[in-house]
């Protein structure tokens, strides 16, 4: 096609992912909403479904919409136009489908299964979206709000009312409790480095975005060795879902077993995987060996070496997956539960402190004047 895109020129700029920096992070930065995320990703499902062209599906869903994300799709068409085959093109571009659906889609592509992955992980995001009021994934959100307004405070605090309160007891020459002396000096260190808090703040966002970015963080907030090292149970829905997807194609396990530990970017899961590997190919049962390296439970694996005699193996994948994927979700729900109380008492701790070291001189020197 002669015709130059109209996008050209920002994906010069912009680039490959792994290559970006923090000025093209900042730019990439935009605001797509999860539905948008599941939208798109249901289109593709369809289109690959259905064999049909990509390039002209997404072009007619781009002239509906505005803003930000249409630059995501237009980007992405022109990524697809160049050759860059679609599990590629969507690693390529940040926030375009839900962060959980990658690792399947990249699965099934190396696999040959794009289009049952695509369905399945759009299936999986479409339900998870519905659960999101439950989750109430904004907890986040509302403790940053809370802890910055209280930031402020102390900040208040400490700039105009404790010097204030630090000369009314100087003037009365009267010796000063430790707790009080103790604010005192934290006062004055807040006073002294709070020209640095703005860029310090600037300085952690840009690394977050980098660090998300570049695949470190997983599903946009949880380090790679959370879920590599010290909690694979977190990694299993997504592995039992492409097992399944496997499975419905009719393709050998141990096929799916190989394109896992060369699909993750998370050097932990590869090698737990690789290891896997190495048990399947020495004859070991696939299920006792995900057992042995926590990804499965004893009765999960009882489970599925039943259904895979009884010839029902894919619906207990997909039945297994889904069952460890709302324990999980339900257990970081409860965590959540508990830690914005914890969070709020916390905080009222700090202010009784505070307000206790400020008025315990004012007490004396009531004492000391009736």
């Amino acid at each position: 096609m002669d015709k130059k895109s109209h996008f050209e020129n920002l994906n010069r700029l912009f680039g490959n992912v792994r290559s970006s920096s923090p000025f093209e992070t900042f730019l990439s930065f935009g605001r797509v909403s999860y539905s948008q995320q599941v939208a798109l990703l249901r289109i593709l499902a369809i289109a690959a479904d259905k064999q049909l062209p990509l390039i002209d599906v997404l072009e007619t869903f781009g002239k509906d919409i505005r803003g930000h994300w249409r630059y995501q799709i237009m980007r992405l068409v022109d990524l697809l136009r160049s050759g860059v085959p679609l599990a590629e093109a969507l690693e390529k571009i940040p926030y375009v489908i839900p962060a959980n659906a990658f690792f399947l889609v990249k699965a099934g592509a190396e696999s040959g299964t794009l289009p049952s992955a695509l369905a399945l992980a759009a299936e999986v995001c479409a339900e998870q979206r519905n659960e999101r009021d439950y989750l109430r994934p904004g907890i986040g959100l509302y403790l940053c709000t809370v802890f910055l307004i209280m930031l402020l405070v102390f900040m208040f605090i400490c700039y105009w009312i404790i010097p204030k309160m630090k000369k009314i007891y100087y003037d009365f020459n009267m010796e000063m409790p430790d707790l009080t002396i103790a604010i005192n000096d934290t006062s004055d260190l807040i006073v002294t480095y709070v020209p640095l808090l703005i860029p310090g703040i600037l300085i952690l966002f840009f690394l977050y975005l980098r660090l998300r970015r570049s695949g470190y963080l997983e599903n946009g907030w949880r380090p790679r060795f959370v879920s590599g090292r010290y909690y694979p149970r977190l990694i299993a829905p997504d592995v039992l879902r492409f097992l399944h997807v496997t499975t419905e194609s009719g393709r050998p396990l141990l096929g799916a077993f190989e394109t896992l530990s060369n699909t993750t970017k998370n050097k932990y899961l590869s090698a737990r995987f690789n290891a896997i590997l190495e048990d399947v190919h020495k004859g070991n049962d696939c299920w006792t060996s995900l057992h042995d390296y926590s990804l499965l439970t004893p009765s999960e694996v009882r489970l599925l070496q039943s259904a895979q005699r009884a010839g029902n193996l894919s619906w207990a994948l997909k039945a297994i997956a889904k069952g460890i994927e709302r324990r999980i979700n339900y257990r970081m729900a409860l965590l959540r539960e508990y830690l914005e109380p914890t969070f709020i008492l916390g905080l009222g701790c700090v202010v009784g402190i505070f307000v206790i070291g400020l008025f315990l001189p004012l007490v004396t020197i009531m004492n000391a004047l009736s």
